[in-house]
């Protein structure tokens, strides 16, 4: 019996009720063969987040690495962003190695020259018809440029979609901001604007699913974030109402640090202590305060390596006026210390799945609904065909 067939037979005992459920077995967290069964039934199909509007300035082409595909962000005079497989169509080179700008509004592959504009399509093919013709009567450049990848930006987290099938994502945030609506609305959360150097990065030694089960609980707080917990404590958080794409906690206790500078003008002042801490399926993390936002983007490396990329929203000129730079640094401290303080449990917790005693343990019927609606939104998607 191959790895699949063997996690099939595991996934209906994690699609049956909280009380008498397991989670995904040990093979989703450390095998390479079902990390590519993640990527291709698990994330291609939807919206996952590939990085920040921030990390591609104009006239700029990026490259990156997402769960094995070459993939390239770029970003034209106008402001336009596009994302492509970062492949030369000629013989399949690699176009872009360094994030940079291209002054010449060209992409060129360093093998052949071939070069593609920031819409990609192909414009040079030098010597394609022999050493003194770049053109070919049988080659058409205009079915041979860059392959796209869908692609939208929102609350500036670039958002992809492998397969191109995946539902609009207008439809896709629909819920999430329907929850939201109490608070905010998409035109005031256009106040937010990113930080200038409110980033931040983590590489975890986990698979990327184990990142998103911690978000999702709130269960683990008196014991991995005391701190956190001595002002924002366990019986002050709540699940939220998941939907098919997303489900988190939120808080009663939020209060807004000094040098805050104000709320999102929509929010209801006697609402202000609330915050919600909602995973967006399949790796976007989100935090909504009154006062700012916060993104962590999970790049799955490999089986069991993970890329945490956070990005810290504020209102108007607090996100990028000098006078409060000490605001949002010492912001953006404040969160780096809650989620480093989560390394040694997704860490130990991937360590663990290397035990044959474990196959997917147990859930708390109360504390843990909604890390078992992650773990059956992932089984339902691995178990097609």
């Amino acid at each position: 019996m191959n790895q699949e067939s063997k996690i099939h037979l595991h996934l209906e005992r994690v699609m049956r009720p909280i009380e008498s459920a397991s989670g995904l077995p040990n093979e989703c967290y450390t095998d390479a063969s079902t990390f590519k069964l993640d990527r291709d039934r698990v994330i291609a199909q939807g919206w996952a987040c590939v990085g920040f509007g921030t990390d591609v300035p104009n006239n700029w082409a990026v490259p990156i690495t997402f769960m094995g595909y070459p993939i390239l962000l770029t970003r034209n005079s106008a402001g336009v962003l596009k994302v492509f497989h970062n492949v030369c169509s000629h013989r399949g080179m690699q176009l872009v190695l360094e994030a940079g700008k291209l002054g010449t509004g060209l992409i060129r592959c360093k093998y052949h020259s071939w070069t593609y504009d920031f819409d990609g399509n192909l414009k040079g093919t030098p010597m394609i018809g022999g050493t003194d013709s770049n053109k070919h009567n049988d080659f058409d450049p205009t079915v041979n440029g860059l392959r796209p990848i869908a692609n939208t930006v929102w609350m500036d987290n670039i958002f992809i979609n492998l397969s191109g099938d995946a539902e609009p994502f207008e439809k896709f945030i629909a819920p999430l901001m329907h929850r939201w609506s109490k608070w905010v609305s998409p035109e005031s959360l256009k106040e937010l604007t990113p930080g200038i150097d409110a980033k931040m990065e983590l590489v975890v030694k986990s698979n990327w699913k184990l990142a998103v089960e911690n978000f999702l609980e709130s269960y683990h707080l008196p014991w991995v974030h005391p701190n956190l917990n001595s002002y924002s404590p366990l019986e002050k958080h709540y699940d939220i109402d998941r939907g098919e794409n997303f489900a988190g906690q939120g808080s009663s206790s939020y209060t807004a640090p000094a040098g805050a500078n104000g709320n999102i003008s929509s929010w209801p002042g006697k609402e202000l202590n609330f915050a919600e801490y909602p995973v967006l399926y399949p790796n976007t993390l989100l935090g909504l305060q009154s006062d700012h936002f916060f993104t962590m983007c999970i790049i799955p490396i490999d089986e069991t390596t993970s890329l945490e990329r956070v990005q810290l929203m504020f209102l108007g000129e607090v996100a990028t006026d000098d006078k409060y730079a000490e605001h949002r640094k010492s912001l953006i401290k404040t969160w780096n210390e809650v989620f480093s303080e989560d390394i040694f449990a997704v860490e130990g917790m991937q360590a663990g799945r290397q035990s044959p005693a474990y196959r997917g343990g147990v859930f708390s019927p109360v504390m843990d609904q909604h890390t078992l609606h992650f773990h059956q939104w992932v089984a339902k998607r691995l178990a097609k065909e």
